[in-house]
């Protein structure tokens, strides 16, 4: 069992941003600034989330207000989605900009994200948009991908703690690849782009990351790792990211799409930073 009520009795912590200005129930008594941006740590003893506790975290998120309500919970590896999570950017939109069709994949990714269309079906229409475009435009895209404020730092943070990272895209190959290096990432796992003569055939080949294969990918990596699903930290922003966020003992949004901020432990609408204090 996952979520908030898989411990009968554990220590269950809240951060939220001062921003917020909420009312702080009651017995959340141990109080300290977290030294992140704006943000408060809260900490108490229960034996489960108390419907205020929880209602008050779903409000701040559904407001773009940082709130993280979760159980302590021994994390032992992370799993981050690549587009719009660990960076800025829908690398399929930038790499179908360059093909004059950016405003079109952009809805479609949209529509795929917020669990409107089916992703692999999403995926295909999308790449095909980008038949005859030269390979070379993938250097061209990276230089234009940013990683998102407090990755690197939480990565870092994460490592020195023995703590496994892994980045689980939607997105492709030489871009994961590329950001998982940088950051120190143990692992990868992404779609694969086909070429033909230096060109972009239009094509992916191989098993599609969906949501789906994003939650067997977790599975399968904590198998042979020698760690439960539990034992994992899980950070997405749309509806292929929420099967791998059902299976992890914490599940946080970045910037999320709604559907994922009822499920999750809370979202993050600023730092990556945030999580250090989640995994301490």
């Amino acid at each position: 069992m996952t979520f908030l009520k898989r411990v009968m009795m554990a220590r269950l912590n809240l951060i939220v941003s001062n921003q917020a200005a909420f009312q702080v129930p009651s017995h959340c008594g141990q109080k300290k600034h977290t030294g992140i941006h704006d943000q408060v740590f809260y900490s108490w003893q229960a034996d489960a989330v108390d419907d205020a506790t929880q209602n008050l975290r779903k409000t701040l998120n559904q407001q773009g207000i940082t709130a993280i309500l979760w159980q302590e919970s021994p994390i032992k590896a992370a799993f981050f989605d690549m587009d719009s999570t660990a960076i800025g950017q829908e690398t399929i939109v930038e790499l179908a900009a360059c093909a004059g069709k950016g405003d079109e994949v952009h809805r479609i990714t949209e529509e795929a994200m917020a669990g409107k269309l089916d992703f692999e079906e999403a995926l295909h229409k999308r790449v095909a948009t980008l038949k005859g475009l030269s390979t070379g435009i993938f250097e061209q895209v990276q230089k234009r991908l940013v990683i998102n404020p407090g990755l690197r730092e939480f990565s870092r943070h994460a490592k020195a703690q023995g703590i496994a990272l892994y980045l689980v895209s939607g997105g492709f190959i030489p871009f994961a690849q590329r950001i998982a290096q940088e950051l120190g990432f143990d692992g990868v796992h992404a779609n694969h782009l086909d070429t033909a003569n230096d060109q972009l055939t239009g094509t992916v080949s191989g098993t599609i990351v969906d949501g789906a294969e994003k939650r067997n990918f977790l599975e399968t990596t904590a198998r042979l790792k020698g760690f439960e699903p539990w034992e994992t930290l899980v950070v997405g922003d749309g509806a292929n990211d929420l099967p791998m966020m059902k299976l992890a003992g914490i599940a946080i949004g970045y910037h999320p799409k709604p559907l994922l901020i009822d499920p999750s432990h809370g979202a993050i609408y600023d730092s990556h930073q945030t999580l250090i204090s989640v995994i301490d």
